[in-house]
């Protein structure tokens, strides 16, 4: 098997559904496994992907296996799939927040080869920002490989694992604090008497277009921010309030305790 995935929660359905929709991989060459039998067997009817029966019947007929399970978790199952993993040298490709490469290696128990990867559940539809690093033992081919898998459910980037901590934060659960924020748009919108279901995709379509203007203009953000408000207009009201009300602060705090979660995680 080219793939395998070892739990199936939402960010491994999210990957999964789109490495699948990409078209790269093809469902026959996927095998997954999890605990909860139930929610296997939907993805396999979903997808028509190949059900493992274990953990380790992944691991030894997989190249490349990409371990979803939560952090707690990823010690027990590294040392129970270890032997597998040796002996098909095959990667290792962890979600795991906070369990950071050294931590991995020291759970197999060998020079196991890992790409560390960090999704967010925008995977889902196509778009997860997602950072990538790799343990020294890793060959060139297997970086493309990850970098490319990656790139089926969104965009990559390659950083230094020390700053995962902070992709977690702007990244990783940055999708909550958005979907927060256009929460709050849409109760807006119903307290001035539009239906609910039209201020959310109101909200929403206005969070994808400044993310696709944001990505396309050359403009700095800030740039964009004044441009969007006139002199003595309605958003330059709404603009100070913000900024009145802590709003920068409540940002920056939301991502510094993030970062100070991820980093005592990993032992930091």
């Amino acid at each position: 098997m080219k793939l395998g995935f070892i739990g199936t929660g939402n960010l491994a359905s999210a990957i999964l559904r789109g490495v699948v929709a990409a078209g790269k991989i093809k469902p026959e060459e996927i095998m997954i496994y999890d605990i909860n039998e139930e929610k296997l067997f939907q993805l396999k009817e979903e997808l028509s992907v190949n059900v493992a029966n274990s953990a380790n019947q992944v691991a030894a007929e997989c190249d490349n296996t990409v371990i979803a399970v939560k952090p707690k978790d990823f010690a027990f199952l590294a040392g129970s799939i270890s032997g597998n993993v040796e002996k098909r040298n095959s990667l290792v490709i962890s979600t795991a927040a906070g369990t950071e490469i050294q931590k991995i290696e020291g759970c197999f128990g060998f020079d196991v080869k890992v790409a560390r990867i960090m999704p967010n559940l925008n995977a889902a539809v196509g778009e997860s920002m997602t950072a990538v690093c790799f343990s020294g033992s890793v060959s060139d081919e297997e970086k493309v490989f990850a970098v490319e898998l990656c790139s089926y459910f969104g965009k990559c980037v390659e950083l230094d694992e020390k700053y995962f901590s902070a992709f977690t934060a702007i990244a990783g659960s940055a999708p909550a604090f958005a979907f927060m924020f256009a929460d709050s748009l849409a109760n807006a919108g119903v307290k001035y008497g539009l239906p609910a279901e039209t201020a959310q995709n109101i909200a929403a379509q206005m969070l994808f277009g400044s993310a696709k203007l944001m990505l396309e203009s050359p403009l700095s953000v800030s740039q964009l921010v004044r441009n969007v408000c006139s002199p003595g207009g309605t958003t330059i009201e709404g603009v100070c309030s913000l900024k009145e009300t802590g709003f920068e602060n409540s940002v920056i705090r939301a991502v510094d305790k993030t970062v100070e979660k991820d980093r005592k995680m990993s032992g930091r």
